[in-house]
C-alpha cells in the first residue's frame, strides 16, 4: 500500500443514522460502530498488549457494511494492528473489484482475495494455521496461500475502522469484531456467524460486539472511540409483501438471495396465492417447484423470543434475510453450495417481545 497509489476521495459524511441503515440494511447484531471514511479520522483505539499479537495461529472475522471511493487502487483499514510491521485487515480495489486484503507479517506480506460486496453486510474472515493463511466471505473459502513460520509483532495500538501507519477508514459500519489466538476452522466460522459468541471459547483473545462501546466482551482489551458513531436505536423500513419479499407478522420482512452454479445471483420468488400470516413458500426457478418454506412463531410466552423455521429443498447456496422492522433487527442465515441444508430451527433468534 503506497501512498503515492492510494486515491483520496472524500467520503460524504452521513446525514443521520438513519440514513446508512436504510442503505445498508439492518444490522446483524442490534447496534454497530459507523465509520464515515475520509475525510473524517474516525476508529477505535485499542491499547496495545502482548495478546492483540498472536504469532502461531490466527483469526479475524467481522461483519462489515463497508465501500471506499474509488475504482482506482483505494485500501482502506478495517482493522489493523501497524501493517507495517504486524497484521491488518482491509478493503482494497483490486482490478476494479472491492476485495478482502490481508496483511500477517508486516509489509510485504500482502494478500488479496475475495469480494466484498458494497453496503451489503458481509461477514469476513482471515485465518492462518501456521501452514496456510485463508480468507472466508460469508463462510465460504475464497482464497488460500501456504506460507510458514511465526507472526511478526508490534507495540503499536491496534485500531478498528483504521491504522497507525494506514489510517484511511471504510465508509460504512463495522460489527462483531473477533481476535483469536487459533486458526476457526470453516465449519466453527460458519456455526458462529450468526450467533453471539457464549463467555470465553478456547483461544478467543478479544470480542468486540460494538453494542454502544467498545468494551471487550471477552475482558481486558477495551477501547476508546475517536470520531466514530454509535448507533444504538436502529430502525429499519416498512414491512410490505412483494413477489420477491414475504412479510410474516406485519413486521418480519423475509427476503432471499440464490446464487445458481454459474455464480449468478437472483431474488427468490414468493409462491403467489400460498401461505399465511405467519408463514410462506419461496422458488428460485420455477413456481411450481418450490425451494424454501419459511414461518415464524411467536414463542414470546415461553422465552420472550420470536422463532424462525425454515426447511429447504436445494443443493445451491443461498442467504436469508430476516428482519424485525419494529425495531431494525436482522438475522442472516446462509446455506452453502453443494450440501443439503438442514432445517432451520432458531428458538433464539429475536428477542423483540412484545
Amino acid at each position: 500500500m503506497r501512498r503515492s497509489r492510494l486515491r483520496l476521495t472524500p467520503a460524504l459524511l452521513l446525514a443521520t443514522a438513519f440514513s446508512f441503515v436504510a442503505s445498508a440494511g439492518a444490522q446483524p447484531f442490534g447496534a454497530f460502530v459507523s465509520v464515515p471514511g475520509e475525510p473524517t479520522q474516525s476508529y477505535l483505539s485499542i491499547p496495545h498488549d502482548a495478546s492483540l499479537n498472536p504469532t502461531g495461529e490466527f483469526t479475524f472475522e467481522a461483519w462489515v457494511a463497508i465501500r471506499n471511493n474509488s475504482a482506482a487502487e483505494d485500501c482502506r483499514s478495517i482493522a489493523g494492528k501497524n501493517y507495517m510491521q504486524a497484521w491488518w485487515i482491509g478493503l482494497c480495489t483490486v482490478g476494479g473489484k472491492p476485495t478482502l486484503r490481508s496483511y500477517i507479517k508486516g509489509g510485504g506480506s500482502a494478500r488479496s482475495g475475495g469480494v466484498i460486496p458494497a453496503n451489503e453486510w458481509t461477514h469476513i474472515a482471515v485465518t492462518y494455521d501456521g501452514s496456510t493463511r485463508r480468507h472466508y466471505i460469508n463462510g465460504e473459502q475464497v482464497y488460500a496461500y501456504t506460507e510458514s513460520g511465526p507472526l511478526t509483532t508490534s507495540t503499536s495500538e491496534m485500531r478498528i475502522g483504521g491504522d497507525v501507519s494506514w489510517q484511511h477508514t471504510p465508509t460504512g459500519a463495522i460489527d462483531e469484531v473477533r481476535l483469536w489466538s487459533v486458526a476457526r476452522s470453516q465449519s466453527d466460522l460458519r456455526f458462529w456467524i450468526n450467533k453471539t459468541l457464549p463467555g470465553t471459547p478456547p483461544g478467543l483473545v478479544a470480542y468486540w460486539k460494538l453494542d454502544a462501546n467498545a468494551n471487550d466482551a471477552a475482558g481486558g482489551h477495551d477501547g476508546t472511540s475517536h470520531g466514530a458513531a454509535y448507533l444504538t436505536s436502529p430502525v429499519a423500513g416498512g414491512c410490505t409483501g412483494s413477489a420477491s419479499a414475504l412479510c410474516l407478522y406485519n413486521r418480519f420482512l423475509v427476503t432471499v438471495q440464490w446464487r445458481d452454479n454459474a455464480g449468478v445471483v437472483s431474488n427468490a420468488q414468493v409462491v403467489p396465492g400460498v401461505g399465511t400470516a405467519q408463514s410462506g413458500l419461496l422458488y428460485f426457478i420455477n413456481a411450481d417447484n418450490w425451494e424454501l418454506l419459511a414461518k415464524m412463531v411467536e414463542g414470546c410466552g415461553l422465552n420472550s423470543r420470536y422463532w424462525v423455521f425454515v426447511s429447504g429443498s436445494t443443493e445451491l447456496f443461498y442467504r436469508l434475510n430476516i428482519t424485525d422492522v419494529t425495531h431494525g433487527v436482522n438475522k442472516v442465515y446462509f446455506s452453502y453450495n453443494g450440501t443439503n441444508p438442514p432445517a432451520i430451527t432458531d428458538t433464539d433468534a429475536f428477542a423483540v417481545c412484545p
